[in-house]
């Protein structure tokens, strides 16, 4: 920070990154007259509970005098004046451009979460003329700015570039945190517990594990939800015979995926229990009254409770309820992949928590209690069906990719796109996991 104009650290978590930001923004402030830090990062809630946290943090073990600082978590900008003519200002990076008329000889522009900010926010950071620029995150991205960054610093190294000009690059993968070899870090670092977990949650080879671990650039954005090699493996898996009060049988639940009955694109009814698909009744002709039917008789064909039945309620299924309540389910759950998931520190939204469950389930290797970290899962079954097909092509080229920390799943549009058709099956299969 002192030698080189532009310093960018891709790092994996739990490397103490809000930390170090929370005491650059003091040590700037005291030792520059007329100075001035912005910070910009993904949301103005992030920075107020987060970054602004850490300065308070650094500043109360601090002998400096007390500053104005506030203390609305949602406060655009966030403020800290250490003293008149010093002071810092936290911006979102939606908002970001309200900064242009923010000028000082001693700029220090800090960027959170670097490697998800787009090209045009990095343009209003470039016009704000600073003297020392720190861009900081994990490298979610194959490309953009933050990447860019990274290779002009292994350029300015090259050309022996003067460091008040240069860019300089650090990585620091979470496996380089001091407590990695410690069961439980007493100050919140990357240890041996998280490393694990993650390791077990996300599987070593991921594209997450790859940008949130090891900080490495991955070579595609995106990476493939569910290897093929997995859906062949549940396709070859034969159901063992259960006797009638298997508790497995209480785990049965029916998802129910409408459409609008135009070309490929149809409705469909999925059961399945924890052991793998049991029924699935896909077809165009399936309108609202024949999909409530329809749950109805498989609800009664294997003892499903209507608490354990959901339906997709946009689109066309804004209409469902009216028929689910001929058939007295109208207690059904109504679905909406873009609500919130009950992860919201993992996941952008319902549905990507649900594919995300899905895919741990069709996981050869995924262990589900890390108490008990030897058993392995039973395999998960697809019966050979009509519908198999359709099921295996709809899901091989669903990818997610990583938003923040946050897993996010290809949008439905991008996914219809790449089919040709709405994927139906493999949505009333990834709705069951939302439940």
């Amino acid at each position: 920070m002192v030698k080189y104009r532009t310093t960018v650290v891709y790092t994996g978590n739990m490397t103490g990154k809000d930390y170090l930001v929370g005491g650059l923004i003091p040590w700037w402030l005291q030792t520059r007259d007329n100075s001035l830090v912005i910070v910009t990062g993904p949301t103005q809630t992030v920075l107020g509970t987060i970054t602004w946290k850490e300065v308070r943090r650094a500043l109360a073990a601090s002998v400096l005098p007390s500053p104005r600082i506030s203390s609305g978590i949602t406060t655009s900008p966030a403020l800290v004046q250490q003293k008149p003519g010093h002071h810092a200002l936290g911006y979102s990076t939606t908002s970001v451009e309200r900064a242009s008329g923010q000028h000082s000889r001693h700029l220090f522009v800090i960027v959170e979460e670097a490697s998800g900010v787009e090209d045009e926010i990095w343009d209003a950071i470039e016009s704000l003329g600073y003297e020392r620029l720190l861009a900081i995150g994990n490298p979610i991205r194959a490309d953009g700015r933050f990447v860019q960054l990274i290779r002009q610093a292994e350029s300015d190294a090259r050309d022996g570039i003067s460091p008040n000009l240069a860019t300089t690059a650090i990585q620091i993968p979470s496996t380089d945190s001091p407590h990695a070899s410690l069961e439980k870090s007493p100050y919140g670092l990357a240890d041996r517990t998280w490393l694990e977990a993650s390791y077990r949650r996300y599987r070593r080879d991921s594209l997450w594990v790859r940008s949130h671990i090891d900080a490495k650039i991955p070579e595609v954005s995106a990476d493939q939800l569910i290897p093929e090699s997995w859906l062949d493996y549940a396709a070859a898996q034969s159901r063992a015979s259960l006797l009638p009060n298997h508790p497995v049988h209480q785990t049965r639940r029916i998802a129910v995926d409408l459409g609008e009955g135009v070309g490929r694109d149809s409705s469909c009814v999925l059961v399945r229990d924890d052991l793998g698909i049991l029924e699935c009744v896909v077809g165009s002709s399936i309108g609202l009254a024949e999909a409530a039917s329809i749950m109805s008789n498989l609800g009664r064909k294997y003892n499903i409770p209507t608490a354990r039945m959901s339906y997709d309620k946009l689109g066309i299924g804004k209409g469902m309820p009216n028929q689910l309540v001929r058939y007295n389910l109208e207690n059904a759950v109504a679905y909406a992949g873009e609500a919130s998931p009950s992860d919201r520190h993992s996941f952008t939204n319902l549905r990507s928590e649900a594919a995300w469950k899905l895919r741990q389930r069709l996981d050869p290797q995924h262990v589900p209690d890390m108490r008990a970290p030897h058993n392995s899962q039973s395999p998960f079954c697809i019966p050979p069906a009509a519908w198999w097909g359709r099921l295996r092509e709809e899901l091989r080229p669903l990818t997610y990719e990583c938003q923040g920390k946050l897993v996010k799943l290809l949008p439905k549009k991008d996914w219809t796109e790449v089919l040709g058709h709405s994927p139906d099956v493999a949505d009333a299969l990834i709705q069951s996991f939302s439940m």
